[in-house]
């Protein structure tokens, strides 16, 4: 779970500092609201010098993981593999199916070419010679 969250915190910083921040700036502002004494104004301007000093705060600590995450990398969750795995699975069973389709093809022409030269050596279009020949000319 902690792996999904830092790679989730990477990914979109600000969103985390959106869903952090603006509660801890009200939150901060309630706090406000028992000090009779002072005016709606001050009580914004403190509002808003402890909720900058909160925010930034949080802002560097943010970016400072964010910087650590860039540099070491993702975290790999169990997910991620699996999906992997299922995907190297599909890859290999893709490519196999390739080649047997690929070895039937070229068997299909193989043995097209030899019922050509079959039917040329008995039409005389191709005169029989030896062995050796005969076998390249099956195999190109």
């Amino acid at each position: 779970v902690h792996h999904r969250l830092a790679n989730f915190w990477q990914e979109n910083p600000f969103k985390i500092l959106g869903a952090i921040g603006v509660p801890t700036v009200f939150y901060i502002f309630k706090g406000r609201e028992g000090q009779q004494h002072l005016q709606f104004q001050s009580k914004l301007m403190h509002t808003r010098v402890f909720g900058q000093f909160a925010v930034i705060t949080m802002l560097l600590s943010l970016m400072g993981f964010k910087e650590y995450m860039d540099r070491s990398g993702k975290f790999i969750t169990e997910g991620d593999v699996q999906a992997r795995v299922a995907q190297m699975q599909q890859s290999r069973s893709e490519l196999l199916y390739r080649l047997h389709r690929d070895r039937i093809d070229a068997e299909r022409l193989a043995d097209k070419r030899r019922q050509a030269l079959e039917q040329d050596r008995k039409t005389g279009a191709v005169k029989k010679t030896n062995a050796s020949k005969a076998s390249i000319i099956d195999t190109v």
